[in-house]
């Protein structure tokens, strides 16, 4: 098949999974045995951990109202209990492990503290397991109470998370690393910005930090107490926004400053610019030693810093090009929230399409999940016929999809002992994948556990539960503590959002035992969906409002939402449906597939039932039309002949 797209003709791959982030020459699985034809994961040795989970604030999905450690042997057991997390920041966790870098392998990957805010005062938890201790929160600093505190994640052997806190009324700002202990010094960075951690080669200890000075608007590299810092002389002003990120693997970190790439090697200081001969740019991505650039000529551009070379991975512009998601070996993945393709990293052939939303079909919850060769992906579509939502689990794996009916991706626990493969979107290498079998229209069903090897075998059950969508917390950026999951004892914590009520729960589960699944909180139902950014529960807007539902606006261009408004279908049968306000604050609205019985018309009402805009006679074609937001998209982007936006003034 071929999809063509403002002059590009891309190649789409026919259907026909995803391994882990160590290098695609080597063995990225986990050792199997198998028992009644199912294959059992071996358990993985080394430094064990203690296990946590909190209630979450369905407000700000990502953000725990309390702490509970746990050993894996009983889950019911808690061993650390805080209650009083009003304010709590979002939680992070320390990993640690071994590391070869002649071999980029590493060994003995584990989690090693627990870190959150309650009440501004700092909390660790060291969560090694050792005999004859228990875990116990324990004050992280004398920083006293912070204000203003927040995690900055630093993605260096085991996401290290470092805890910044600015002091309005002193104008300074101070650091907690995740090894300070209650007696210790919060850490004075004055009127500076903590930017990452600067170290003398990758895989080496951290010997300071890299900073922006506000009061002298230069970047400096300074010493772990930061009683010494020295400037960074890029040749140009250079301010904090400018900070493109870390070279993952390598000393060095990227800053674009007025569309120039400046590269820095935080070793000793020095830096070297790379010219961007191509289009203005309009989206960097640094992944790493490759900075990969969206032009505003929506072609795509990989930069290597250290060959000075450029690719361009579009022979035509793609105008729905507008992010990208992830990495694997030889792609970039990347595309809209209605388009998503791959693009050859070696720019040697043509972009892959593979999926392009349409009325009844796309994709659902990209993740960050490019491993290896492998990218994960998870389909959806509407059955017309049983007015059903179908999903499908999915992998790209070199130059092919293979897909699973009835299935949804959930979870990848990491390898204690593998292989660090920095040109994939996740560096680690995988241990198990979770995936949801015979699902429901939620993303609910059958919990399996599946070798990476083989991911399209049956696997090994572990629990069924109905209408809870696994994947939430994977696609929400506030969520840094399941950035990097490493089971104990075969145990794991994962989260999920039960589709019906809008609430979120965490539940523990064995990945080496059958039916182990434990539901570990049960909070109430969340009343509405409001609040900010966050109201989108990690999702992208397409997902909540979509079929069976749309939006209403004041006018066909979908420039502001019309609140207090419905929508009411006129069925051939004579017979109507009055949709519900769902989601927001009222200008969406939402229908069960199953209530639409054929050809309608729409009409908008207002608060007292009077129609005061109205689409033509019976010319949406059933549930196939269902998905309003499709059609009459705002900004302009309609489909299929749709005047404008579903609005609440007649479209001239």
């Amino acid at each position: 098949m071929k999809y063509k797209s403002m002059g590009l003709v891309v190649t789409t791959l026919m259907l026909s999974l995803f391994t882990g982030c160590g290098d695609s020459s080597s063995d990225t699985s986990a050792s199997t045995s198998t028992t009644d034809s199912v294959a059992k994961l071996s358990p993985q040795t080394g430094t064990q951990s203690y296990l946590f989970y909190g209630d979450v604030n369905s407000a700000s999905l990502g953000s725990l109202k309390n702490i509970r450690v746990f050993d894996s042997s009983k889950p019911s057991q808690k061993l650390v209990i805080n209650d009083d997390t009003s304010d709590v920041k979002v939680p992070v966790v320390t990993t640690e492990l071994t590391y070869d870098a002649k071999t980029q392998s590493y060994t003995d990957l584990h989690v090693k503290t627990l870190s959150y805010v309650s009440n501004g005062t700092a909390y660790r938890v060291s969560m090694i397991k050792e005999d004859g201790t228990t875990p116990t929160a324990l004050k992280n600093s004398n920083a006293g109470t912070l204000s203003n505190s927040d995690y900055t994640e630093i993605n260096y052997l085991g996401f290290k998370q470092y805890l910044t806190a600015f002091d309005d009324d002193a104008n300074k700002s101070v650091l907690i690393t995740a090894d300070m202990q209650a007696e210790d010094e919060a850490i004075n960075f004055g009127d500076r910005k903590f930017l990452t951690v600067t170290y003398p080669s990758y895989g080496a200890s951290v010997d300071g930090y890299l900073v922006y000075n506000n009061e002298t608007s230069k970047v400096q590299k300074c010493n772990l107490d930061v009683t010494s810092c020295s400037d960074i002389d890029f040749g140009v002003d250079a301010g904090s926004r400018d900070f493109e990120g870390d070279m993952i693997g390598t000393t060095y970190s990227a800053f674009i400053i007025d569309d120039k790439v400046y590269v820095l090697n935080k070793a000793d200081g020095t830096t070297y610019n790379v010219a961007f001969d191509a289009a203005e740019i309009d989206r960097t991505y640094l992944q790493g030693d490759t900075l990969y650039v969206i032009g505003t000529d929506h072609n795509m551009y990989g930069l290597n810093m250290f060959t000075k070379k450029m690719v361009k991975m579009t022979s035509e512009p793609i105008v729905d090009l507008e992010r990208i998601r992830t990495y694997t070996d030889d792609y970039v993945i990347g595309g809209s929230d209605t388009l998503l393709m791959a693009f050859r990293k070696d720019g040697t052939q043509e972009p892959i399409t593979l999926i392009q939303t349409t009325k009844t079909e796309g994709y659902k919850y990209v993740k960050q999940y490019g491993l290896g060769s492998q990218f994960l992906l998870q389909l959806y579509s509407v059955d017309t016929e049983k007015k059903e939502t179908k999903f499908q689990a999915c992998v790209l794996d070199g130059d092919k999809v293979e897909c699973k009916d009835d299935s949804f991706w959930a979870v990848v626990p990491l390898k204690k002992d593998g292989v660090l493969n920095f040109k994939s979107g996740i560096c680690y290498t995988p241990y198990a994948y979770v995936r949801v079998d015979n699902t429901d229209a939620f993303g609910g069903g059958d919990l399996k556990v599946v070798d990476p090897k083989n991911p399209m075998q049956d696997g090994l059950n572990i629990g069924s539960v109905a209408n809870y969508n696994f994947q939430t917390f994977l696609t929400h950026s506030e969520s840094k503590y399941l950035n990097t999951l490493v089971d104990t004892d075969g145990g794991i914590v994962v989260y999920a959002k039960d589709d019906t009520t809008y609430k979120v729960d965490a539940f523990y589960m064995n990945l080496l035992q059958e039916n182990s699944l434990v539901q570990l909180t049960n909070v109430d139902p969340f009343p509405d969906v409001t609040n900010g950014r966050e109201h989108c529960h990690g999702r992208h807007c397409m997902i909540c409002h979509s079929f069976g539902g749309g939006k209403i606006y004041e006018d066909g261009a979908g420039s502001n939402s019309a609140k207090g408004y419905r929508v009411r279908l006129n069925f051939e049968d004579g017979t109507t449906l009055l949709a519900d306000i769902a989601k927001g604050a009222g200008e969406n609205f939402s229908m069960p597939l199953k209530s639409i019985k054929g050809n309608f018309t729409a009409n908008v009402l207002d608060a007292n039932n009077t129609v005061v805009n109205n689409s033509a006679d019976f010319g949406h074609q059933g549930v196939a039309y269902a998905n309003c937001n499709y059609c009459h998209a705002r900004d302009g982007a309609t489909r299929l002949g749709a005047p404008g936006a579903i609005s609440i003034k007649p479209i001239e």
